[in-house]
């Protein structure tokens, strides 16, 4: 039994060491861990139906310009039989100018199943990122291999895309044309959205593909969807529950077919924000200075052009930061007035919303700015929550 929807080839039990490597030396911002308990529902090009229980773990890791994403998973198969799958990929982003980004990345994975077949691929890839006040354009490509059948083809991959996001929803729209070696040529078009609030997450995709009739089994499957519901029942658990339809992988030689699942989602990881030992660079401020200073007043201020503009009164300070959900938690530094000493601001475009919080003084600890209303995270930290309207 080859593949289970939605969970990208990788070399077998590698993302399985890459999660407990990573979630052991990671350093990062940011650190997020999720493990999957399920079971779903599959009918296979519309001939072989089974039932198969699995669990997926997850880590993601973002900081600075650089970022990685590590899944696994293990599957058991009612009718008999088990699989192995995951994928590993990391990317590292560059700033070229005001708005503009070049991503460089990389992607390795592969399958494994207890018939002895197996499945691999690696991709590099590149991309340009062009910001906009709600989203961005992009584009990119990727050259690599994918094996499977006792074959290696070279794939060539192509996007453009363009992303929307109004809080608390976005939109992402694709077209990625694809070659296998020279024989099969194809394009995805792809739509997909999301809504998210505190507790519940919901997500659609809508595909269709265009091109080589090998890519699909009858016109019918042309066109796939699905739609994911993840609702937090207590702090860390989630129920998911998902279904729709998927294509046939060409670069895997994994079928297509239909699917209907329900799991429960456990957040085993930590957001981790900067510790007082982080500096801005070229602050030159080092951990062990204290503060020298006390932030005496806060304020908010929300501009016509939609920007908001935080304002610290901190006399005697010699850095002044704040950080946040919507800086992805990196600490930004603030400006202080030459016309009034000790008055320190930073504006930046933030859509309406609720957010996290904090700020510190001369790269101390970080606490809650004054006037915000302090509350506990799930990871027993302090933060300010920051509603802008």
């Amino acid at each position: 039994m080859k593949g289970v929807p939605h969970l990208p080839a990788a070399s077998s039990w590698g993302a399985f060491a890459a999660l407990l490597f990573f979630a052991q030396i990671a350093a990062t911002q940011q650190v997020e861990t999720t493990v999957d308990a399920g079971f779903a529902a599959l009918r296979y090009a519309d001939t072989l139906s089974t039932t198969t229980v699995s669990i997926t773990p997850r880590l993601f890791g973002d900081w600075n310009s650089i970022s990685i994403d590590a899944s696994g998973s293990y599957s058991q198969f009612t009718s008999g039989g088990s699989s192995v799958q995951g994928t590993i990929s990391a990317s590292r982003f560059i700033s070229l100018r005001d708005r503009l980004a070049a991503e460089l990345g990389g992607l390795a994975g592969g399958s494994s199943h207890n018939d002895g077949t197996r499945t691999g691929e690696i991709l590099g890839n590149g991309r340009l990122h062009f910001g906009r006040s709600s989203g961005e354009l992009f584009t990119g490509a990727a050259v690599g291999r994918a094996c499977y059948g006792g074959s290696c083809p070279m794939l060539v991959l192509g996007e453009l895309g363009v992303s929307f996001e109004v809080a608390p929803a976005s939109a992402v729209l694709s077209v990625n044309p694809a070659m296998v070696s020279d024989s099969i040529r194809y394009a995805d078009a792809q739509a997909s959205f999301s809504w998210t609030s505190d507790q519940v997450e919901i997500g659609a995709l809508f595909g269709h593909r265009f091109g080589d009739a090998l890519t699909v089994l009858s016109a019918d499957t042309r066109t796939w969807a699905s739609v994911t519901a993840s609702r937090w029942i207590i702090p860390r658990v989630a129920l998911v529950a998902s279904g729709g339809t998927y294509p046939i992988d060409p670069t895997q030689g994994f079928p297509g077919g239909r699917f209907v699942s329900l799991s429960v989602r456990v957040k085993t990881g930590i957001l981790r924000r900067p510790r007082s030992s982080d500096t801005t660079p070229g602050a030159g401020i080092p951990d062990s200075v204290p503060s020298a200073a006390a932030i005496v007043d806060f304020r908010i201020d929300r501009a016509r052009d939609g920007t908001v503009k935080f304002t610290a009164n901190a006399t005697g300070a010699r850095l002044v930061e704040i950080s946040g959900d919507f800086t992805r938690w990196d600490p930004l530094r603030m400006e202080e007035n030459p016309a009034h000493p000790g008055a320190w601001s930073v504006a930046l475009p933030i859509e309406r919303g609720k957010y996290q919080m904090n700020i510190r003084i001369n790269g101390g600890q970080w606490t809650v700015p004054p006037g915000l209303l302090t509350m506990a995270d799930e990871f027993g930290g302090a933060v300010g929550l920051l509603v802008i309207e």
